[in-house]
């Protein structure tokens, strides 16, 4: 009885000597702002114009977009007359294609490829601060056997997109300066 309550002691000082170290090793979360020039403290993220038939991409775009500046940006979002700075942008082109046949004619899983332009701009002189006209992603999803889940199956590729359009727009805005 002696012994295991030495050994509770001892992985208890373990535990607890973890506990401190990982506290103070130093690690922290980079503050991505510091990337940013000091006169950008405020954005502004409009909602994204579309040259397509996919009607909620641009809304999908526009919400993960402002979640992700919420989360992570050090950037304060705001209404577009109190901005420093204004994020635009529009979806170009949706194109689906095939990638995996079961026979020449049908398809079993398809990719969807998304080909936007991203702007971000000074708000008070409209100067251009970055741009991107050719941002590409793509997404691939498989093809069920009835027409509607197949389409849920897109749908669900689409907002996947959406997200990682948005993940590499507020990755490349905080990171480019």
């Amino acid at each position: 009885m002696h012994n295991s309550v030495g050994i509770r002691s001892l992985r208890l000082a373990i535990c607890l000597f973890l506990v401190l170290m990982t506290g103070s090793c130093g690690y922290h979360r980079l503050d991505t702002a510091a990337n940013l020039p000091d006169w950008i403290k405020t954005i502004y993220i409009e909602p994204w114009e579309n040259n397509t038939t996919e009607t909620e991409m641009p809304v999908w775009i526009t919400e993960n977009l402002r979640e992700e500046f919420l989360r992570d940006s050090g950037l304060e979002l705001v209404s577009r007359d109190e901005a420093d700075v204004i994020l635009t942008g529009r979806v170009e082109s949706v194109n689906v294609s095939g990638i995996s046949y079961i026979s020449y004619d049908r398809a079993v899983e398809e990719r969807v490829s998304a080909t936007l332009s991203v702007r971000l701009y000074e708000r008070k002189s409209g100067a251009e601060v970055w741009q991107l006209s050719d941002l590409r992603r793509e997404e691939n999803f498989y093809v069920a056997k009835e027409l509607m889940q197949t389409e849920s199956l897109k749908n669900d590729a689409l907002k996947k997109l959406c997200r990682n359009i948005a993940e590499t727009i507020h990755h490349r805005v905080t990171g480019v300066f």
